[in-house]
């Protein structure tokens, strides 16, 4: 069995995929380490995960700072206050883990170029993680030129001149994408790169959560209101306006993914939890509103729901125009929506027949597709043991 090391940012929306295929291997029998940054996601791996950390012992371990800024900005941010001091911090360390666990194979997370140089470095064979289809995509030739320009600045820091490419952050062997190409259309051209699309991982590899069940009615339309893990704590206004939006619509009732604080003003018909078993409860739900995260959406398309999406920043404006250009949903102004409007758009998302039906187009081929598995089948295929790392 061939030994595989995993290695995601601490972000929720890209450990949970990585999760699903590293439990499928380990089923086979491949033996799956993890280098990540612990302080901040061991809690979310399984209990006996083999655990290489990444955080300095007095550094606290990177985070996402949330400015009020939208579209190319906020990818210019991403980029420098995230991306790129991740990829230099982890450089030598991770080199280090992977001299150690002498990987056959390395996976990936796009947002970790880190490591996709270490993998370049050693001569590991690796496979690209890709989270949300807006990575893919080409930008402007202007942007596009920047970006080229940050991997180049960061490939000069540690690789030697033959060893540096245009874009490090994808695998020259194969790149997974956890989407679909029905949902991504042809809008837009892409970055050159070995794709395989596998659609949504299904949900292995989460943990189990708790949920007062009998509070759904059987004679409600049921809506899941969720801006993701890293949207969750900020400001309360979009909570605030959907909660007064359906305290005048009891027919409807609402699970909202946020702070438990804005419990105690819920509308009787509105339950708020910090933390929902999503993949169960969008089973029971008949729409979503959500901030455009690529996950919650390839998650709720697979299960037929229309969606309202409401972008605030990054990838998020570039997978809600997917949604719109597909027929699959609304969309809502993060910022600028006021009760009457959130009113409006709901009883437009639950009155169009056509939203659902073209939701469940996007259905069948998001089951159709191989999910955790395909992406298991596709790293085993390349964790040849007998192709060693170059050390």
């Amino acid at each position: 069995m061939a030994r595989i090391l995993f290695s995601v940012p601490p972000l929720t929306g890209h450990l949970n995929p990585a999760l699903a295929v590293a439990e499928e291997l380990e089923k086979r029998g491949h033996q799956i380490a993890w280098a990540v940054h612990a302080k901040q996601i061991r809690d979310k791996l399984p209990p006996r995960a083999w655990v290489y950390p990444l955080d300095a012992e007095d550094v606290d371990g990177p985070s996402i700072a949330d400015p009020q800024v939208r579209g190319l900005e906020s990818v210019r941010l991403f980029f420098e206050d995230y991306t790129l001091p991740i990829a230099l911090r982890m450089l030598t360390p991770l080199e280090a883990i992977s001299r150690s666990f002498c990987p056959d194979v390395m996976v990936v997370d796009h947002q970790l170029p880190g490591a996709a140089l270490v993998a370049r470095k050693l001569g590991v064979p690796w496979t690209t993680l890709v989270t949300t289809t807006a990575s893919i995509l080409k930008m402007s030739p202007t942007v596009d030129e920047w970006v080229a320009q940050q991997y180049m600045s960061l490939q000069c820091s540690y690789l030697p001149k033959e060893l540096r490419v245009e874009r490090p952050d994808f695998s020259p062997h194969q790149v997974v994408v956890f989407s679909n190409e029905t949902l991504l259309g042809n809008a837009h051209p892409r970055v050159d790169a070995p794709y395989h699309f596998v659609g949504p991982t299904k949900g292995n590899g989460r943990r189990v959560v708790d949920f007062p069940w009998d509070w759904l009615r059987s004679d409600s339309r049921k809506l899941l209101i969720s801006l993701g893990t890293v949207s969750r704590d900020r400001d309360t206004r979009f909570f605030e306006v959907m909660m007064a939006a359906l305290a005048e619509m009891p027919e409807i009732q609402a699970v909202m993914v946020a702070p438990e604080s804005l419990a105690e003003r819920a509308p009787l018909n509105v339950l708020v939890r910090s933390y929902v078993p999503q993949l169960e409860l969008l089973d029971q739900m008949d729409g979503v509103i959500c901030h455009a995260g690529h996950n919650t959406v390839c998650e709720a398309l697979s299960r037929g729901l229309p969606l309202i999406v409401a972008p605030i920043r990054d990838d998020q404006p570039v997978i809600a125009r997917q949604v719109i250009d597909a027929g699959a949903g609304l969309s809502m102004r993060h910022g600028k929506v006021t009760p009457a409007m959130a009113r409006s758009t709901i009883e437009k998302l639950f009155s169009t027949p056509e939203l659902a039906a073209n939701a469940k187009r996007l259905a069948q081929s998001m089951l159709a597709a191989p999910g955790a598995v395909g992406a298991a089948n596709l790293i085993a295929a390349q964790a040849s043991p007998s192709v060693r790392p170059v050390h």
